[in-house]
């Protein structure tokens, strides 16, 4: 919560109340304000947009510090809000009336404003004295801005999806073509080697990648990080073919069917570095 100090009275005042301070203590003057941890001074509605300031550790340290970023979840989702609201003020899509302009900017130097229509109308009613059918305005022009916000998030994830399934799509295609055999077959000095390799190829084609994908995500409700998983997966792999570690050509196969194999298995979806169970 930011603070500020009237500099006409010196009276302290939370951000909130800066606006009935100049409609009572100080009735009739201008707005001239200053804030308690930053000391810069605001004039008129300039207030308003200053929605954060300065810790005391920033304060009182020296010019180096740098802060960390804030771990509060709902300090973040307020902000989205904010930013809606102030999306909302700048654009000329919506067309506010003077009353709906003024009550979206009072909306601006709020720091709790609610999230739900319910909390939201009894919210400003009973803290900003909003009349009930311009709360219910007010209130379906935010959700516009909402929606119109979620559609846009889906459209650019939608994009990313279609781009990551067409790379994924290339790099099938290239590895089919990696599969053919080749004409002629390079003789090798080592027989024993050739052996080996077939082997290996022949337990590959035996491991059951989507039993085994299945299986380790199905031990994590919440989902597993795609890293870990892949971790887990070559372990098993490993063991599989009975070696105590993968060679270069072995690793770089086992890269190539693991997300083959991942894309494939109907039970399990990616959402981000996430694999979670559909």
């Amino acid at each position: 919560m930011v603070f500020f100090t009237c500099n006409i009275c010196g009276e302290s005042v939370k951000k909130p109340a800066v606006e009935k301070h100049y409609q009572t203590r100080c009735r009739g003057k201008t707005k001239n304000v200053s804030c308690m941890d930053c000391l810069k001074d605001f004039y008129e509605e300039e207030y308003v947009a200053h929605t954060k300031c300065i810790s005391e550790a920033q304060k009182y340290s020296n010019q180096n510090f740098v802060p960390k970023e804030p771990k509060n979840k709902n300090a973040q989702k307020q902000e989205s809000w904010m930013d809606i609201i102030r999306a909302i003020l700048d654009s000329t899509e919506y067309q506010l009336t003077p009353q709906l302009r003024n009550a979206f900017q009072r909306l601006q130097s709020v720091d709790n404003v609610p999230r739900k229509k319910a909390k939201f109308e009894n919210f400003v009613g009973n803290c900003m004295r909003m009349p009930r059918h311009q709360a219910t305005e007010v209130w379906d022009i935010l959700e516009k801005e909402l929606n119109k916000m979620k559609e846009a998030k889906q459209a650019e994830l939608a994009a990313a999806k279609a781009a990551k399934q067409k790379e994924a799509g290339a790099e099938a295609e290239a590895e089919t073509e990696a599969d053919v055999p080749p004409k002629k077959k390079t003789k090798l000095e080592n027989g024993e080697a050739t052996q080996t390799d077939s082997a290996a190829t022949e337990e590959t084609n035996e491991f059951d990648w989507t039993a085994q994908l299945s299986k380790l995500v199905a031990k994590q409700p919440d989902g597993i990080f795609l890293e870990k998983l892949k971790k887990k997966l070559a372990k098993k792999y490993t063991k599989h073919l009975a070696v105590t570690e993968l060679t270069e050509k072995q690793s770089k196969k086992f890269d190539k069917r693991f997300d083959k194999q991942l894309k494939k298995c109907d039970g399990l979806q990616l959402e981000g570095d996430l694999v979670k169970q559909c």
